[in-house]
């Protein structure tokens, strides 16, 4: 008969426990020094272990031939417990059984010596079920127990047990486990069961246990027979109706573009695919957390899966930590309100809008943000004068590097007759002025309506190509090619332009070429279409 995986792979012993080695260390000591307790209380989300260990302390404290805390799963006892078939080892469900008349029927047996085991031992689940009159029938027996007598009671809910009953236990909190722990054990679980599936997939697992190794171990389950074939990361997402991190980059960075429609496209394609939004925030909460934790600590981000972590190297270096803190902040409050939405979908794109939108914003992070806008504003027109005078000292470097050059090509190009080059000089040179002054007077006129569209035209060095004016740029200045070449800013340009010409002229912003390939279009400009040897 087919056994479901958690349960096969559950611990047969404290060193096959994962994830609680405080508790473990602990309990082992009291078997080996023989100082046990007569009654304890484990503590903590499910699928931490709690119900696996107190099988482990009933086996080891009964083991004839522990050794160093360790129950040697090998004698009569052992089997018999993990068999289920000895009645000494008591489990009782105090969901189902959690009435006075349970707790009297428990009183009346404890009594009896146990059978063929050394101790009792009471493994009471759930155990804030219990209503008040059985904590109260509860209350003397666990007290002062029978010594032959042992209790373990199990909660996820401390807080409902009476400080009574607390009192009187060993208290043991059951931590989380680490998702790297969980991801380790997944991995070693299916090499044993023979599940081919990829490291990535095992990452997303881990992460959607959220400290539970048996809900892990769950999913995994669920997965392995979604294909015959190896398990993907893309297959796990499918069925767990998550977000893969692919996904979940570009809609973040769709947001950080201020793409509004792009980041829309994304919303309506996951809800196609039936992607719920509260797996949708928790997908992307999650990634956020990586991503923030890694730009913070960098490779010390111990809490990042490895797999996970060359990925996150990546995608981290794209976004700004104020950025990834405000919009985090936004997502996390967003997973509190959309929980009593009546239309979670609308309340997820008005704040993704108020994300891309600031202004239209009235909390204090949207005023923040525009404050900090107009301060970069600020900033701009401020350097406008320092830009000025270095484009200046660009322009008249630029000026005596290439009258010198004109030189040398005059004296290479003997080939050519004397009266077409000077014709050719004299023409160029005319154009070139041309437009060097109809530039400046267009940057003039442009200073006064646009400060900042003037600070990056300032930057340009107009040329005359074919009909066509053509402003390039230095490498390190390319960046202003796409703000002029905005089809707003090109045409305010171009009608400036046509004011002071009286001619509609093409407009066109451009990289600068190499040096060398500059100089060469610079000479074949006035020579015309020769040929240049060294």
């Amino acid at each position: 008969m087919y056994q479901s995986l958690y349960r096969r792979y559950r611990p047969q012993s404290f060193d096959e426990v994962m994830g609680q080695d405080h508790i473990v260390r602990t309990l082992k000591n009291q078997i080996k020094m023989e100082r046990v307790g007569h009654a304890y209380l484990f503590c903590g989300t499910r699928g931490t272990g709690k119900t696996s260990i107190a099988k482990i302390f009933a086996k080891a404290v009964n083991c004839p031939n522990n050794t160093k805390g360790e129950p040697c799963n090998n004698c009569e006892i052992c089997k018999l417990i993990d068999s289920n078939g000895i009645m000494d080892i008591i489990e009782i469900d105090a969901a189902s059984n959690n009435s006075v008349d349970d707790v009297r029927e428990l009183r009346n047996t404890i009594i009896y010596a146990p059978s063929i085991a050394k101790y009792k031992v009471y493994i009471i689940d759930e155990v804030h079920m219990l209503s008040t009159s059985a904590f109260n029938a509860l209350l003397k027996t666990l007290e002062e127990p029978p010594s032959h007598a042992i209790f373990i009671l199990a909660t996820t809910e401390p807080n409902k047990i009476p400080v009574t009953i607390l009192s009187r236990c060993q208290r043991f909190d059951f931590k989380r486990i680490p998702e790297k722990i969980i991801a380790k054990n997944l991995k070693r679980i299916c090499e044993s069961s023979n599940i081919k599936i990829e490291d990535r997939a095992i990452t997303a697992i881990a992460q959607y246990g959220n400290g539970s190794m048996r809900d892990a171990i769950s999913i995994l389950e669920q997965c392995a027979s979604y294909s015959d074939d190896i398990l993907k990361y893309e297959d796990v997402c499918d069925i767990l109706g998550a977000v893969n991190d692919d996904t979940i980059y570009a809609f973040i960075s769709s947001i950080y573009e201020k793409n509004a429609s792009k980041a829309m496209k994304y919303i309506d394609n996951l809800m196609l695919y039936g992607i719920d939004i509260s797996n949708m925030l928790k997908s992307i909460t999650s990634f956020l957390r990586d991503v923030l934790l890694y730009k913070t600590c960098g490779d010390n981000a111990e809490t990042i899966l490895d797999e996970e972590l060359k990925g996150v190297k990546q995608k981290a270096a794209s976004f700004e930590l104020e950025y990834l803190t405000n919009i985090l902040d936004k997502f996390i409050s967003l997973q509190g309100e959309i929980r009593y939405s009546v239309s979670p979908r609308i309340l997820f794109e008005v704040t993704i809008l108020k994300l891309i939108n600031p202004e239209i914003s009235t909390d204090l992070s949207g005023i923040l943000n525009r404050l900090k806008n107009v301060e970069k504003e600020i900033e701009k027109i401020k350097n406008i004068n320092d830009y000025s005078e270095m484009s200046c000292t660009k322009l008249e470097k630029r000026e005596t590097d290439l009258i010198k050059h004109n030189k040398k090509m005059e004296e290479k190009a003997k080939i050519i007759s004397a009266e077409n080059i000077e014709e050719k000089v004299a023409e160029n040179n005319l154009v070139s002025k041309d437009i060097k002054k109809i530039w400046n007077d267009a940057i003039n006129i442009v200073k006064r309506d646009r400060p900042l569209l003037y600070s990056f035209m300032n930057y340009g060095i107009p040329y005359l190509k074919d009909d066509e004016i053509v402003i390039k740029y230095s490498h390190k200045d390319k960046v202003y090619i796409d703000e002029l070449s905005k089809i707003e800013n090109k045409d305010y340009i171009k009608d400036v332009l046509c004011k002071i010409t009286g001619m509609e002229l093409k407009l066109k912003f451009a990289v600068k070429k190499s040096e060398e390939e500059e100089l060469i279009e610079q000479v074949r400009n006035y020579f015309g279409d020769i040929e240049i040897k060294e």
